[in-house]
């Protein structure tokens, strides 16, 4: 098993699967929107042909609890359009991948740490995971293309609301709208995610998982997010105006 670091997370190859833990301090704060440098990911992808799928986590207790909000000042303002689009570009990369990509829930998921779980195509999470996109009450909006995922998972009028209210959403109200796939009352779910990943994966090719899900990402093609939105960005810097 190899281990590599970069910015905020830690990459393990453990034979056909590709485990992703966000590592930065109790809460995991996205500190840095790019948690993982998009180049080195896709060099070890690219380099271990036989992953089958990978899987986004957390250190500790929580997954993450999103942004670190103290960057959203005057004077971090011009960082913040060029972070967010790197970001946006590595949570695409990571939404192509021809793999089963799953995020393993524990604890808190909310804003960008919720952006980046919905990344994936699947959400397993134990009874203490809690989901909220809560930046409407700071005066902003989901920055790393969440409205367009969410809506995707729940549709348009639940996205809507859970947008714009904030509110936090269980683990058994996440599995009943589709944001969770599994609940499991481990906890700590990140081997209740693996399991999830072989089960699907057993005894199939790695063509054939990666057939399968580029024809999926090809019949969704129409509803690719745009990595170029900037509509965070100007909200953010008329709010700081």
């Amino acid at each position: 098993m190899s281990e590599i670091s970069s910015n905020i997370s830690v990459l393990e190859i453990n034979d056909d699967k590709a485990i992703l833990t966000l590592n930065n301090g109790p809460k995991n704060l996205l500190s840095i929107p790019e948690f993982f440098s998009l180049d080195l990911l896709k060099e070890t992808i690219n380099s271990n042909p036989q992953l089958k799928s990978l899987i986004i986590t957390g250190a500790g207790r929580h997954f993450s609890h999103g942004a670190d909000t103290s960057k959203f000042t005057p004077e971090g303002l011009s960082d913040i359009p060029e972070n967010l689009k790197r970001s946006r570009e590595l949570l695409n990369y990571i939404e192509s991948l021809p793999l089963v990509t799953v995020a393993a829930v524990n604890g808190g998921c909310f804003g960008g740490g919720m952006e980046v779980a919905m990344s994936c195509q699947f959400r397993v999470c134990n009874r203490s995971a809690v989901f909220a996109l809560p930046e409407a009450s700071i005066g902003v909006i989901p920055g790393m293309s969440g409205v367009e995922r969410l809506t995707r998972l729940v549709g348009k009028s639940k996205a809507v609301s859970m947008v714009l209210s904030g509110n936090m959403i269980s683990a058994s109200e996440a599995l009943e709208l589709g944001i969770a796939d599994l609940v499991t009352e481990d906890k700590n779910c990140l081997e209740a995610a693996m399991k999830f990943a072989s089960d699907l994966t057993a005894e199939r090719t790695v063509l054939q998982i990666n057939s399968v899900i580029t024809r999926v990402n090809k019949a969704l093609a129409s509803a690719e997010t745009d990595v170029n939105d900037d509509t965070f960005e100007r909200i953010l810097e008329e709010k700081l105006k």
